[in-house]
């Protein structure tokens, strides 16, 4: 590929996968960030200030939902890479969980401790999220980033692994369908290619004899005309039928 284009058509199934975001995955994400958001609640409670105990919970969820953000945009390309090898597509998206670990960490202590003193006041975030240091989404510490990209990989890593394992299932069903559905319709193809060559066993030719002495036995008032008719139809059953394997005279 021409390098020229590469960098194009990158940033351009990068935009495509961003607006092909469902709802059912957005809200897959905030779910999960909500649970694991509860699970601070009890430390937090405990070693909150009376005066706001929601506060650091709060910023906690926050940090959570944007981090599961991160994670969420860095899943979908690789996500919505259509690949026929699956080795490729599973190499993609544990890539995809690993820079959507590290970048969902990064930022995420880089918006809480750098940008959001910017925007709230200073005193107030301190008071807030000095409660608990272990729950303390302000914390700068590299370890502490660390941390919460390997929690973010492991819960991330957990929940792309049951979406690929769901999709492919989905996939197996529709392929089982679409193997049914040919079945079906080659059997019908087939169903429809034996009355053919049934019909074609009636040679005209003797079909029209017959109707012409039927004709003549009816003219002449012969009493076994009916029992000819009866006969000549029989026949043209037999030649029709699906089971019958031709006509026995």
């Amino acid at each position: 590929m021409n390098p020229s284009l590469a960098l194009p058509l990158a940033v351009t199934h990068l935009l495509g996968s961003w607006r092909s975001l469902r709802g059912r995955e957005l809200a897959c994400a905030v779910l999960v960030a909500l649970y694991l958001g509860t699970e601070r609640l009890g430390p937090m409670l405990d070693f909150a200030p009376q005066a706001r105990p929601w506060a650091p919970l709060a910023l906690a969820t926050a940090q959570l939902l944007f981090q599961a953000l991160v994670f969420l945009l860095c899943w979908l390309p690789a996500d919505r890479s259509e690949s026929a090898d699956p080795t490729v597509r599973a190499r993609r998206l544990v890539l995809a969980v690993g820079v959507g670990a590290g970048a969902a960490a990064f930022l995420s202590n880089l918006v809480f401790s750098l940008l959001l003193p910017l925007l709230l006041d200073p005193e107030a975030l301190r008071l807030a999220c000095g409660a608990c240091q272990a729950q303390n989404p302000l914390h700068r510490s590299w370890l502490h980033v660390l941390g919460a990209a390997l929690n973010v990989w492991v819960v991330g890593g957990l929940v792309v692994a049951l979406a690929e394992m769901n999709r492919r299932r989905r996939g197996r069903a529709l392929a089982l369908q679409r193997l049914l559905d040919e079945q079906s319709r080659y059997a019908e193809q087939a169903m429809a290619a034996r009355l053919r060559a049934k019909i074609a066993q009636v040679d005209p030719q003797q079909l029209f004899d017959a109707l012409q002495l039927i004709e003549q036995a009816y003219a002449q008032g012969e009493p076994q005309a009916p029992a000819q008719l009866d006969r000549l139809i029989a026949r043209l059953r037999r030649a029709m039928s699906p089971g019958s394997d031709g006509d026995d005279g």
